[in-house]
C-alpha cells in the first residue's frame, strides 16, 4: 500500500459528445463556492429538553440506525442500549419534534452496528442488531407499520442463535447475485464474516442459513486500541454490476457461488464506506479507525482494484484520530459532490467519570469533486458514536444524529442544518410542491462512462424521482437495482419512435422490468418540415402503442420537441396530434423549452388541453435566443439555470400545478449542467405565489 499526504490528484478527462467530466467538475467548483456557504447548525439535545431523553437510564448507548420507519417521507432514528432495558427505542419524527416508541422492552446486550431492510417484503423497513461480547445472537425486529402502538413492542426474531459472541456491524446486499439481498455480519468472537440468506418465510423461521465467507483479520492489527475487526458496507467496487462487500480494510469479490476473494485496501481498518470523491473508473474508499486510534484516509485505485498495491491512500487530517467511531458520507452542502463527516469518541471507559478524550472533535470535509476537501469543525469537546447523516426534519438538507457511547449518557443530540425549514422535497417550495425529479439525459456525459457516478451525482443533488434516457448498456433489471441502491425511483423512460412502431410489446416488457409508470417518445423522425402525413402516421402508431402499454399497466406519453407546431388549419399539427390521439391511451409531457422555442405560450397550451398533460420538463432558455423556429434543435449552450433565462418558468409551473400535472423533471442539456443544477434548485425552492 502507498500513502501520500496532501497531494492534489489531477482530474481524469472523459470526453463524450459535448463536454468532459473534468470540465463539468472544474466549472462546478469555480461556480458554486458562493452557493456552498457553510451552514448554520442548530444543536438540539435531550440534555436541554429539546427532545426526549433515552428512557431506562442506560449509560451505555451502543446502536444507532436511521430510516423512514413509518413511510411518511422523513427519516426517523432508532437507538440501542446494553446496560439497562429497554434495549431498542424508536424516535419517530412528528410535526413538533420526536416521539418515543419502545421497540423492545427487554434487556438485551445490543452491540454497535445494525442494518435496515424490508426483510418480510411488506413494504416497510425492518431492523437488525447483533449481541455484544456477552451474546451469541443476532436478531431482527418486524416493523408493525402502519399499526404502531407505544404499548406494543415490535416482534423479535432470531437470525443467529448460538456460536461465538459479538456482532459489531451488519449490512444488506445481493452479494451472491441472486436478485435477493443477503445479510452480511461480523462475528468478532469467531473472527469471521457470515452471510445470512433471508428465508422464504422469515417471520416463521427459527434462524437463517449462515455461510462463513471469511475468517481472519481486517486491519485491527494495525490499530492502536481495541484489537477486533469492525466496519461493514456495500458498493460495486470493480464495476462488474454486482455489489461487493467492504469490511475493515478489505473488499470482498465474489469468485463463484459462495466463495469470495479478500482484497486489502489499507493497513489500518475500521469503519469503511465507498463513493466517488473524484472522477475515475472505480469508486474511492474512506476508512476511519473506529474503536481505536489511527489515520482517517480515503483511498483511490490507480490500476487494478484487485491489486492491494494499486490502492493509494490520502490523509484527511494532519494527525491520527482518537477513536473515530463516526463516519458518514453525503452531499452535506448540496453542491453535487460527496462530503465526509467524521467524529471522535470522548469517553469509552465505562467506570471512570472523566472523558478519555476531552478534545473529541467532529469534522465536515466538503469535497470539490476533484479529490480535494475543505475541512471545518462542527464542534469540539463533545463525544460522538455511530453518528448518522440524514434529513431528520424533512426540510431537504442533511442533518446529523449523535448518540454518545458513555459520554454524558443517557443523551441524544440532533444537529439540524440551518434549523428546521418548511417540509418540502428537493426543488419544491411552500407554493410549488413538485415533486421535482431529474431527467438523467442531463448527466449523459457522466452516465455514458460511469453509471454509478451518474447515480451518485443525481442522489447528491437531492433527487429521488428520475426519468430515464436509456440504461447505458446495463440490463434493465440491474439498472433498476442500481437505482434502488442509490435511493432513486424511476418514473418514466424515453424510447425511440421506431420501437413503438415495430414492437411496442418489447418496450412494455422492459418498462415493467425497470419498474416504470410511463414510457414515452421525445422525437419523431422526419425529413424536412414535419407535415400532416407524418402526423397522421404518428397518431396511428401512438394510439396502438398506448393501447399495448395500457394492457401492461403503463401509460404512453409524447414529449413535444418544437417541430410539431407547424401551422395546420386553425391551429398547429401539435393540435391535430393531441385531438386525434386517444386520451385513454396517450398523455403528454410538456417540455417548456420546446414550447417557447417555436414561439408558443406554455401557460396557454396547458390551459388548452388541461386533461392531456401529466409530466413536465423544467428548463430555461438563454436570454436573446431566437424563438419562432420550428426546427426542434438549438445549441445546448442555450440551456441555462432556471430563473436566469427568458422563459417565465414560474407562470408555467403555477399553471401546471393548478391543472394537476403529476411529475416534474429538471432537464439541463448544457455543458455546465453540474454547475447549473444547484442554481436551478435554489430558484425553484424560492418560488412563491
Amino acid at each position: 500500500m502507498q500513502t501520500q499526504r496532501g497531494i492534489t490528484i489531477p482530474l481524469i478527462g472523459v470526453g463524450h459528445r459535448t463536454v468532459s467530466i473534468a470540465v463539468l467538475l472544474g466549472l462546478l467548483w469555480c461556480g458554486l463556492t458562493a452557493l456552498a456557504d457553510d451552514a448554520k447548525w442548530q444543536n438540539l439535545s435531550s440534555k436541554k429538553g429539546d427532545l426526549p431523553a433515552p428512557p431506562g437510564g442506560s449509560t451505555m448507548q451502543t446502536g444507532a440506525l436511521a430510516g423512514d420507519f413509518d413511510n411518511d417521507g422523513i427519516s426517523d432514528f432508532i437507538l440501542g442500549f446494553r446496560q439497562k432495558p429497554p434495549s431498542l427505542v424508536w424516535y419517530r419524527r412528528m410535526a413538533s419534534g420526536w416521539d418515543q416508541y419502545v421497540i423492545d422492552k427487554d434487556y438485551l446486550t445490543i452491540e454497535a452496528g445494525g442494518a435496515v431492510y424490508d426483510i418480510d417484503g411488506d413494504g416497510d423497513l425492518d431492523v437488525v442488531f447483533g449481541g455484544d461480547w456477552q451474546s451469541a445472537q443476532v436478531w431482527w425486529w418486524e416493523n408493525p407499520a402502519p399499526d404502531f402502538d407505544k404499548q406494543t413492542p415490535w416482534k423479535r426474531h432470531l437470525i443467529k442463535k448460538d456460536g461465538k459472541n459479538q456482532h459489531h456491524d451488519q449490512v444488506f446486499g445481493d452479494f451472491l447475485g441472486t436478485g435477493k439481498s443477503q445479510l452480511a455480519f461480523w462475528n468478532q468472537g469467531a473472527k469471521t464474516i457470515f452471510l445470512a440468506e433471508i428465508p422464504d418465510n422469515p417471520r416463521q423461521a427459527d434462524g437463517w442459513p449462515l455461510t462463513p465467507i471469511y475468517t481472519g483479520s481486517a486491519g485491527e492489527e494495525g490499530r492502536s486500541g481495541f484489537k477486533y475487526a469492525e466496519g461493514m458496507s456495500a458498493y460495486d467496487i470493480d464495476l462488474d454490476g454486482k455489489v461487493d462487500l467492504l469490511a475493515g480494510n478489505t473488499w470482498f469479490k465474489q469468485t463463484g457461488g459462495k466463495q469470495f476473494k479478500a482484497i486489502r485496501i489499507a493497513e489500518v481498518g475500521g469503519l469503511i464506506f465507498a463513493g466517488y470523491f473524484k472522477p475515475g473508473k472505480y469508486p474511492q474508499i474512506v476508512i476511519s479507525p473506529g474503536d481505536a486510534d489511527g489515520p482517517l484516509r480515503w483511498y483511490e485505485c490507480t490500476g487494478n482494484p484487485e491489486m492491494p498495491a494499486d490502492w493509494v491512500g490520502h490523509d484527511l487530517l494532519e494527525r491520527n484520530t482518537i477513536h473515530c467511531h463516526s463516519l458518514q458520507l453525503g452531499d452535506i452542502n448540496r453542491d453535487g459532490h460527496l462530503d465526509i463527516f467524521a467524529a471522535e469518541l470522548a469517553k469509552w471507559h465505562e467506570q471512570q467519570t472523566e472523558p478519555d478524550n476531552p478534545g473529541a472533535t467532529g469534522w465536515m470535509f466538503y469535497g470539490d469533486g476533484q479529490g480535494n476537501f475543505r475541512k471545518t469543525e462542527l464542534v469540539k469537546g463533545q463525544g460522538w458514536h455511530e453518528a448518522r447523516l440524514r434529513d431528520f426534519d424533512g426540510d431537504g438538507d442533511l442533518d446529523v444524529l449523535n448518540k454518545p457511547y458513555t459520554w454524558e449518557t443517557p443523551r441524544v443530540d440532533v444537529w439540524l442544518q440551518n434549523g428546521t425549514g418548511p417540509a418540502k422535497g428537493t426543488g419544491a417550495s411552500q407554493s410549488y410542491r413538485g415533486p421535482v425529479g431529474l431527467q438523467l439525459y442531463s448527466l449523459r456525459d457522466i452516465f455514458s462512462k460511469n453509471v454509478p457516478l451518474g447515480m451518485q451525482f443525481t442522489r447528491n443533488f437531492g433527487f429521488v424521482e428520475v426519468e430515464l434516457a436509456g440504461t447505458y448498456g446495463v440490463p434493465a433489471d440491474k439498472f433498476r437495482a442500481m437505482l434502488a441502491a442509490y435511493g432513486l425511483k424511476p418514473i418514466a423512460n424515453h424510447y425511440p419512435y421506431e420501437s413503438y412502431a415495430k414492437d411496442p410489446e418489447s418496450i412494455a416488457r422492459e418498462a415493467k422490468s425497470l419498474g416504470l409508470q410511463y414510457a414515452g417518445c421525445a422525437w419523431i423522425p422526419h425529413q424536412g418540415d414535419f407535415n400532416e402525413k407524418n402526423c397522421r402516421e404518428v397518431i396511428s402508431v401512438f394510439n396502438k402503442a398506448g393501447e399495448v402499454l395500457a394492457r401492461h399497466g403503463l401509460k404512453f406519453f409524447y414529449h413535444n420537441h418544437g417541430y410539431e407546431f407547424q401551422p395546420f388549419g386553425q391551429g398547429t399539427l401539435f393540435d391535430l396530434l393531441v385531438t386525434e390521439t386517444k386520451p385513454e391511451f396517450v398523455t403528454c409531457e410538456m417540455d417548456v423549452f420546446w414550447t417557447v422555442h417555436p414561439g408558443h405560450d406554455p401557460v396557454k397550451l396547458l390551459q388548452r388541453y388541461p386533461n392531456r398533460w401529466e409530466l413536465f420538463h423544467i428548463k430555461d432558455m438563454r436570454k436573446g435566443t431566437k424563438t419562432g423556429l420550428l426546427t426542434g434543435s438549438t445549441a445546448v449552450t442555450n440551456d441555462v439555470a432556471i430563473g436566469t433565462g427568458q422563459i417565465n418558468v414560474k407562470a408555467a409551473l403555477r399553471e401546471a400545478q393548478r391543472i394537476g400535472l403529476k411529475h416534474y423533471f429538471l432537464e439541463d442539456e448544457s455543458p455546465t449542467v453540474v454547475e447549473q443544477v444547484p442554481q436551478s434548485l435554489k430558484y425553484l425552492e424560492s418560488l412563491s405565489w
